[in-house]
C-alpha cells in the first residue's frame, strides 16, 4: 500500500450490491481504504427482520428469499455495510404485479433520489473521498464539493440520451413495443439525462467500464479527459472444458445467456437465424426472461430453445455444453456474459456496440458485427457451422483471454486509477 493512498478513506455508494460494485468495494477494502458502503439492502443472515418478511412474502407467492439470497456480501465484512432498505423493499414488491412498470419506475425514483439524500446526509463525513454510480449521486456530490471532499464516478452504462434514442429508433420499425412504459420514460428523458450531466460536472475522476461506453459521453459533447477506462474483470476460469466444436455432422450449439429483449438485439438474432442455409446443423439455447413482444415469438422454430431464467449454476453448466455465446445487443455498456462465457472456455459473437468487445480479437477469441445487422449477424453464425476447427481454437484464446483479466486484475486498476486520477485532479490524499 502506498503512503499516498494509506491516509484515503472512501465511501462507496450505490443502490444494489451488483457485482462490479463489490468489485470496487473489495479493491478499496484490500488497500485499507474503504471506510463505508452505503446501500439499500443485504443480506444478513441473522437478521430476524429479514427472516419474517420473507415468511410473508410467501403469503402473496412472492419468493423473497430468493431476492435476498442475491444481495449477499461477502467481498467485504458487513460491519462496514451501512443499508436503507424500505423503499428498495417496497420496489421489488410492487414490481411483483405492475405488468405496465410505470408504477415501478416511480417508485424506483422516489427511492433513488431518497436514497442519494441519506447518503449525502449520514455517510460520507468520515471520508475524504466519495464513489458514486451514473445516475444515482448528484446530492451526494453537492455535499462533497462542499466540504472539500473528491468524487469518483462510475460509469457502467452508456450516455442516457445515446441509449435511449437506439430504442426509439427500433420502435420506429416496430409499432408494438411502443408501450405506454416507453411513452412514460420518453417524456422523462430530458430530465434523466440532465441530471447524468450535472454529476458528470461536480465529478473529480470518471471510471467507464469500456471504451464504447466513454466513446458515448465524448460523442454527447461532454471533455473526457477526466475519464480512465477499466473493464469488468472475468471471473475464475473453469479448469475442465468439455470437448465440443470438432464433429462436423452434429449440430452448432449457440447459446444465449439473459434478457431475451429488443435491446439486446434478440429480434436481430430470429432474423438472422431464418437466412441460415444450414439450419438442421445450427441450435439455439435462450436462457433469460422474454423480453420480446408476442408477434416477434409465435413463431420460433424448432431448432431454438426457449428456457426462462435459470440459476447461475446452471447457466455456467450451459456455457460448458454450447459452442458460443451470440450477444447481439444493439447498446451494453459492457456485458459481463462475455467475460462469464470466455473464463468457461466459450467464444463469443457480439457487436460493435458491446463494451466487452475491447477484450475481443475477431477471428481469435472471438467475433464482431455491426449492431441492428441481421445479414453481418447470419454469416457470423454461418461461420461457425462451417468452421468447426477454428471454432474450436477461439474456445482455447477465450479461456486465455479471461485468465488475463482477472477480477484482481481489476480491483488493481481501479486503485491504481483511483490514486493517479485525483493527484491530477489536484487532491494529495
Amino acid at each position: 500500500m502506498s503512503e499516498a493512498i494509506s491516509s484515503t478513506q472512501v465511501t462507496l455508494a450505490h443502490l444494489i450490491p451488483a457485482p462490479f460494485v463489490l468489485q470496487v468495494g473489495k479493491a478499496l477494502h484490500e488497500e485499507g481504504m474503504l471506510a463505508r458502503f452505503a446501500t439499500t439492502f443485504v443480506k444478513q443472515p441473522q437478521a430476524k427482520w429479514q427472516k419474517a418478511l420473507c415468511q410473508l412474502a410467501k403469503t402473496v407467492q412472492f419468493d423473497l428469499a430468493r431476492q435476498i439470497s442475491r444481495r449477499e456480501v461477502s467481498e467485504i465484512p458487513l460491519f462496514l455495510v451501512k443499508d436503507h432498505p424500505w423503499r428498495e423493499l417496497t420496489r421489488l414488491l410492487v414490481s411483483r404485479i405492475d405488468n405496465q412498470k410505470i408504477l415501478t419506475d416511480a417508485i424506483f425514483h422516489w427511492e433513488l433520489m431518497d436514497f442519494d439524500r441519506w447518503v449525502a446526509r449520514e455517510n460520507i463525513e468520515a471520508s475524504n473521498v466519495v464513489y458514486g454510480y451514473e445516475y444515482g449521486c448528484l446530492d451526494t456530490f453537492k455535499t462533497a464539493k462542499q466540504q472539500g471532499i473528491a468524487t469518483i464516478y462510475d460509469l457502467p452504462s452508456p450516455e442516457h440520451d445515446f441509449s435511449e434514442n437506439i430504442i426509439h429508433q427500433e420502435i420506429a420499425n416496430y409499432s408494438e413495443l411502443n408501450t405506454s412504459y416507453r411513452q412514460y420514460t420518453r417524456k422523462r428523458q430530458q430530465i434523466r439525462t440532465q441530471r447524468r450531466i450535472e454529476e458528470w460536472k461536480l465529478a473529480d475522476l470518471v471510471i467507464a467500464n469500456s471504451e464504447f461506453t466513454k466513446n458515448s459521453y465524448a460523442n454527447a459533447g461532454l471533455n473526457v479527459d477526466k475519464v480512465r477506462v477499466v473493464p469488468y474483470g472475468a471471473p475464475p476460469v473453469c479448469s475442465e472444458i468439455i470437448e465440443k466444436g470438432s464433429n462436423d455432422h452434429k449440430p452448432v450449439n449457440f447459446l444465449w445467456a439473459g434478457t431475451f429483449s429488443i435491446r439486446k438485439g434478440a429480434h436481430y438474432l430470429l432474423a438472422a437465424w431464418e437466412k441460415l442455409e444450414a439450419k438442421s446443423l445450427a441450435r439455439l439455447k435462450v436462457f433469460g426472461a422474454m423480453g420480446l413482444p408476442s408477434l416477434l415469438v409465435k413463431n420460433i422454430p424448432d431448432s431454438i430453445e426457449l428456457s426462462g431464467t435459470v440459476p447461475r449454476s446452471e447457466l455456467y453448466k450451459q456455457y460448458q455444453q454450447a459452442d458460443i455465446l451470440v450477444f447481439p445487443t444493439l447498446c451494453d455498456g459492457f456485458g459481463m456474459v462475455v467475460t462469464e462465457a470466455f473464463a468457461q472456455g466459450l467464444p463469443v459473437i457480439t457487436t460493435d456496440r458491446a463494451g466487452a468487445a475491447d477484450l475481443i480479437r475477431h477471428g481469435e477469441n472471438g467475433l464482431i458485427v455491426p449492431a441492428g445487422n441481421a445479414e453481418a449477424l447470419a454469416e457470423a453464425l454461418e461461420w461457425c457451422l462451417n468452421n468447426r476447427q477454428e471454432l474450436k481454437k477461439m474456445g482455447q484464446a477465450a479461456l486465455e483471454t479471461a485468465a488475463n483479466w482477472q477480477w484482481s486484475d481489476y480491483r488493481r486498476a481501479i486503485v491504481d486509477n483511483l490514486e493517479s486520477g485525483l493527484q491530477v485532479a489536484g487532491y494529495s490524499l
